[in-house]
């Protein structure tokens, strides 16, 4: 009997946990829609440092009753995936001002076809066929969604797309890392620490995209308002939405494959897609409905491949 209620407990907390990932991925579609009037406002890498301040400022203050719980098992996960999401962002806002809004929407969401490796690497957790052509599929839908296409000379690789990429495989790392690493960690705790390295490599880089120059001009040029309305809105942006999602997907990664997280992921772009559009700030397109399209099947092939491995798990040890 006990181990049948354990079973109902643990299928109830992936359930719960996949509705929270769901969730994760409107709010996060809608966020960069809810920002993009505030970049006339904050320069790309101060938008970062602020933000990741606001929310390690905050977390730290709802964590003081837990802080006693840190030890050595966070700092080892938690300030090497906060330094390569820190990265990941810093090598985002370089390479945007070298490519293309379509062909850096489309190199973000590598981490799809590259956790399915990182989880084979790290635990030799070798990906099932399905699993295989879900990543793949999902990067297709990504491409198709971008607008990209193969007949008009398609994406070209130069330092814009070679850094828009390698931050998209960053951010591979970090889900590949917090799905293996961080299963008993307290996603409060460990996402708080996460921002403090994140505040400091987003820092560093703000200040030194502003000293650095090519041809006479900053890479970026600090943008930065005290302005109070501006400041509260990017508040309860970075908490209600950021913050919140990073969290929710924290604890969801105890209880959902990591690759699976890294194909659903993406429908947040279609999410953003179908939004800009009923607010004007975009067209509807045929590119967005085969994108979405592909991308919601690639979700349900990893979703199917989930719950097949988890079966065969249960299987396997008896349960």
């Amino acid at each position: 009997m006990e181990p049948k209620t354990k079973q109902t407990v643990n299928s109830k907390k992936r359930t719960i946990a996949y509705a929270g990932i769901i969730f994760v991925i409107f709010i996060w579609g809608l966020y960069p829609v809810l920002t993009s009037d505030l970049l006339e406002f904050y320069s790309g890498g101060m938008f970062s440092f602020t933000g990741s301040l606001i929310a390690a400022a905050s977390l730290l203050l709802l964590c003081i009753p837990k802080l006693k719980r840190l030890d050595r098992s966070y700092f080892k996960v938690a300030l090497p995936t906060g330094f390569f999401v820190g990265l990941a962002n810093l090598l985002q806002k370089i390479g945007l001002q070298y490519t293309t809004p379509t062909q850096y929407a489309f190199l973000e969401n590598l981490s799809c076809v590259i956790v399915p490796l990182l989880l084979f690497l790290f635990v030799r957790k070798k990906p099932s066929a399905l699993t295989i052509t879900a990543s793949v599929l999902c990067l297709v839908g990504c491409f198709v969604l971008s607008g990209l296409d193969f007949s008009s000379g398609g994406i070209s690789f130069g330092k814009g797309e070679i850094l828009c990429a390698l931050a998209g495989i960053l951010y591979g790392v970090n889900i590949a890392a917090t799905g293996v690493y961080a299963k008993k960690l307290d996603a409060m705790l460990y996402v708080m620490l996460q921002m403090w390295v994140h505040v400091i490599v987003s820092g560093i880089a703000a200040f030194a995209l502003d000293r650095i120059s090519i041809g006479g001009t900053p890479i970026e040029k600090i943008v930065f308002s005290w302005d109070p309305k501006h400041l509260i809105l990017l508040a309860v942006l970075v908490l209600t939405i950021s913050t919140l999602g990073w969290i929710i997907r924290t604890e969801a990664l105890k209880y959902v494959n990591a690759s699976v997280v890294a194909v659903l992921m993406p429908f947040s772009s279609v999410v953003t897609g179908v939004l800009a559009v009923c607010i004007g700030k975009d067209v509807f397109t045929l590119h967005l409905l085969l994108g979405g399209l592909v991308i919601l099947l690639s979700s349900i092939l990893s979703s199917v491949a989930d719950i097949k491995e988890t079966k065969w798990e249960k299987q396997k040890n008896g349960d």
